[in-house]
């Protein structure tokens, strides 16, 4: 994604009070949150007097109040939560991870503060009863439910303060270091080239010296290129640029192919896209302008994927074999789906592909 996305909290306020107490109700003045590309979000929470431990739980409850009201929980252990104790009617509740935190930290804007990481994917309820998943993006609804006593204990007062998760798109202009990081290994021993461009403005011209790089006769091309919201500017470069630089070059080669992969991730409109090879560059311009950008409403993207798609899908036969991954977000720190890095790494192999990277700013 090409801008860093802004994250902030719009506070819900119709929440069931179990206490009146001022003390552990909360504004949006008194959050932060942070998108990382570890996982998930870390959000911090100022710890006003009488507020010793924050617990984050559904957003509503069911109006008959038949149904319980569930804490959420991570799958995982995590360093920032993973080792927090809760209490449940006075009794540890160990080994479910749950999004709780009872010793607060310095931060440089909220003074003293709770600091609770919430994973993408978080859970709820337990087998024989309501349960299951929910995938944290822009517009879901979370509730921070403050207590006056450590360890999300309810034998004190505690209050409900709901709100819901936006995502905005703010330009950054910098490379993500996880991005560059990972965009390396893809690289890795294939004889490709990482670059990195500065924008839409370059692009196509990082394309071109990718393409000038090439010493064999005929050349198999395939773009794999990230179709999220963030890299709209960068991707009417390429509508509008691309092919009259392949025009330019295209007599280098005496026989040339491009396809592309188009993805996004997981939860989102699609996966990716395979757009087959041709040789007819009205065709490609047509499949060009028929891309629609938009979703990302996390930092990492289904990469891995896109290779891997990349490298089986398509009838690869040209002296030239060069495969260039266009973006500006890293893949899954932690595997997603069932596409591992390794996998990718042995298919390109196997079909003797040059991986090149071309990075854009976050």
């Amino acid at each position: 994604m090409g801008k860093k996305p802004l994250v902030t909290l719009a506070l819900l306020f119709f929440a069931v009070f179990a206490a009146e107490t001022q003390e552990l109700s909360l504004s949006s003045g008194d959050l932060r949150i942070e998108q990382r590309a570890d996982g998930g979000f870390h959000l911090f929470i100022r710890k006003k007097p009488g507020m010793v431990s924050v617990l984050i739980t559904e957003s509503t409850k069911d109006p008959s109040f038949s149904a319980d009201n569930y804490a959420y929980r991570a799958g995982e252990w995590n360093a920032v939560n993973g080792s927090e104790l809760r209490l449940l009617n006075g009794a540890p509740v160990r080994n479910i991870f749950s999004l709780v935190d009872s010793s607060s930290e310095p931060h440089p804007e909220l003074g003293e503060a709770f600091h609770v990481f919430i994973p993408w994917i978080i859970y709820y309820g337990y087998e024989g009863g309501r349960h299951g998943e929910l995938y944290v993006v822009d517009g879901t609804y979370l509730n921070i439910r403050a207590f006056s006593y450590p360890f999300a204990d309810y034998r004190g007062q505690f209050r409900d303060n709901p709100f819901v998760l936006r995502v905005t798109q703010k330009p950054e202009g910098a490379y993500m270091k996880e991005t560059e990081d990972a965009f390396k290994e893809i690289v890795g021993d294939s004889g490709g080239y990482l670059v990195r461009a500065s924008g839409p403005g370059d692009l196509v011209e990082k394309i071109r010296f990718l393409l000038e790089e090439e010493t064999g006769k005929s050349l198999d091309l395939v773009l794999c290129l990230d179709t999220t919201a963030s890299m709209a500017d960068d991707i009417d470069s390429v509508r509008e640029m691309l092919i009259p630089m392949l025009e330019e070059i295209i007599s280098a080669f005496t026989e040339f192919r491009i396809g592309m992969v188009l993805y996004k991730d997981y939860f989102e409109e699609y996966l990716n896209q395979v757009i087959p090879f041709t040789a007819d560059f009205a065709m490609f311009q047509r499949n060009l302008n028929a891309i629609r950008v938009r979703g990302g409403r996390d930092i990492p993207e289904a990469v891995y994927e896109a290779l891997y798609e990349g490298a089986i899908q398509f009838p690869w036969e040209k002296e030239s074999r060069l495969m260039i991954l266009i973006g500006d977000a890293p893949p899954h720190l932690r595997q997603r789906g069932m596409i591992s890095k390794e996998m990718v790494d042995k298919a390109v192999a196997a079909r003797n592909i040059k991986v090149s990277a071309i990075i854009l700013p976050q």
